[in-house]
């Protein structure tokens, strides 16, 4: 598994070098002590928003491709635990990242890395 994301990581690097794309990336641990932090309570649907900025503006708005890597979390009644992440409101400069939880789930961290791949 380890080795397979490491091929789909060069080939990613080795095409965008080729095509003359521009790439950066970065990482996401938002927690329980960030402010507005509201997934490790209530019910119903509940969105954390992450705010990225890129080191480098694009020259027009990237694609952002999100991945998670881990979270803390407690399920809910039905053994379930809910986490949702998404890039939203992509421009040249940066893009929110949306953390969303529903049910009654209980999510107290999520870890991750986003990577954002210019024209």
């Amino acid at each position: 598994m380890r080795t397979a994301l490491f091929v789909v990581v060069i080939l990613i690097l080795v095409s965008s070098f080729a095509m003359g794309q521009t790439i950066q990336k970065g990482d996401f641990t938002p927690s329980v002590g960030s402010e507005g932090w509201s997934l490790s309570s209530g019910t119903g649907e509940r969105i954390f928003i992450e705010f990225v900025t890129f080191e480098k503006p694009f020259d027009v708005p990237p694609t952002v491709v999100v991945s998670l890597a881990g979270f803390d979390a407690t399920s809910d009644e039905n053994r379930t635990t809910r986490i949702h992440v998404i890039p939203d409101k992509i421009t040249k400069a940066g893009c929110v990242l949306k953390i969303k939880a529903w049910g009654s789930s209980k999510v107290n961290a999520v870890y991750g890395s986003w990577l954002a791949i210019g024209k």
